[in-house]
């Protein structure tokens, strides 16, 4: 593969002439790389996470980017560039939910808990990294912000105890080099009718499902171009990280044995304060825990150890001036 790609990256046809399977392989590599920018600070922002007596989402600028619903705690901290679309004022919103049966589960002992405790906590730590590029270790971390969730006046108990639910947001300020569209100019998608809405969301992944069914690794990336374009951009990557990238959708597209799931039981979710739209599984009880969060769009495969699932995620919006839902798109 590593041969294959050396041999390609020679080529220098451009996308809109792409014609054949080899060249377009070539293309999402050779496409990308000259227009990563190199800068002489490569400022990157990251989120460490640590929760307790719940489990939780996180979304930067409303945009999804970590979340757990298992007992145990995430260890590393989390970039996060690729939902900043440009310097100045983010937003981070926390969403808790309770243990549900995870202590039965895991101890045996207990039952259901259905709101969330007094003792429950989030810290969530905002992280700059002022040059990427040096970047060795916790030395080279500035906390930007150190977030707790609140307490009751006048007490430790947690602001949220005996709900079912609890949300917060709270800002910082970013500095970063690019400025990227992204979704900024989509439309506010909960202002139309939901049933068409949803209608076109359901007929988009119905059509991207097709593309891995057909093993179309062109259409594919096709699709999902601009996102990760934007990805690439603002996280600084290398040739070598997009050829790891180009690997993964290779590996994805061309299983042989995938098998779809229905598109049932999922939630018309909108984020990037309503600019985007996604089908997904429900975060809220009563869930799925194997799919809680996850794509409505997935497939099970099997490898020699187990069968698998993976959750090609679909984000879309429909850019200003366009008037018809068909032309929604994967956010760029």
């Amino acid at each position: 593969m590593r041969q294959v790609l050396y041999i390609l990256l020679l080529c220098t046809i451009s996308c809109q002439q792409v014609q054949t399977q080899e060249s377009s392989d070539s293309n999402y590599v050779t496409s990308i790389v000259p227009k990563i920018k190199q800068y002489d600070k490569e400022p990157m922002y990251f989120l460490r996470l640590t929760q307790s007596s719940c489990v939780f989402e996180v979304l930067v600028n409303d945009f999804p980017v970590e979340k757990n619903y298992e007992l145990g705690k995430i260890a590393n901290a989390i970039k996060i560039n690729h939902v900043i679309l440009q310097s100045g004022p983010q937003t981070v919103t926390y969403r808790l939910y309770p243990l549900g049966d995870l202590m039965v589960e895991a101890y045996d002992k207990g039952t259901t808990i259905t709101t969330l405790l007094k003792n429950t906590r989030m810290t969530i730590e905002v992280i700059r990294v002022d040059d990427f590029k040096t970047y060795s270790g916790f030395d080279d971390e500035h906390t930007v912000v150190l977030h707790h969730s609140p307490t009751k006046e006048g007490s430790h108990e947690f602001e949220g105890a005996g709900l079912p639910y609890y949300e917060h947001t709270f800002t910082f300020t970013a500095e970063v080099p690019y400025i990227h569209k992204g979704w900024s100019d989509g439309q506010d998608l909960t202002k139309f009718d939901k049933k068409e809405l949803e209608e076109k969301v359901v007929a988009y992944y119905e059509m991207f499902k097709s593309l891995y069914q057909n093993k179309d690794l062109n259409g594919v990336a096709k699709q999902r171009y601009g996102f990760e374009l934007r990805n690439s951009k603002a996280k600084y990557q290398s040739k070598e990280d997009l050829e790891k990238r180009w690997e993964e959708y290779t590996e994805m597209v061309f299983q042989s044995d995938k098998e779809f799931q229905p598109l049932e039981d999922y939630v018309l979710s909108f984020y990037g304060n309503g600019r985007i739209v996604s089908l997904r599984h429900p975060s809220k009880e009563p869930v799925d825990y194997r799919l809680r969060g996850e794509s409505a769009l997935w497939f099970l495969y099997e490898t020699e150890d187990a069968t698998n699932a993976h959750f090609p995620g679909i984000y879309l919006y429909l850019p200003k001036g366009e008037e018809s839902l068909d032309a929604l798109r994967m956010i760029e």
